[in-house]
């Protein structure tokens, strides 16, 4: 399991930001890999997807994550 993205700076609190649409993330996520995998595409998989992206690109390849989701919590 890795965790999709976490905040850089924990005594700064800088946070890193989405590299499908510049958002600074507002929350941590983490997916089993071959679930990551399915649903982000290739360009992306080893770079920062907020939720919302994720969420996105699994609407549109049409899977369910739901019962996935390993780790969620409210970052910013």
């Amino acid at each position: 399991m890795r965790i999709r993205h976490r905040k850089t700076d924990l005594s700064g609190f800088k946070r890193q930001r989405c590299r499908v649409c510049s958002c600074e993330d507002k929350f941590n996520f983490s997916v089993p890999d071959d679930v990551w995998q399915e649903v982000v595409p290739p360009e992306y998989q080893n770079k920062v997807v907020c939720l919302p992206c994720f969420d996105e690109f699994a609407r549109k390849q049409n899977v369910d994550y739901s019962d996935s989701i390993e780790v969620l919590y409210f970052a910013g």
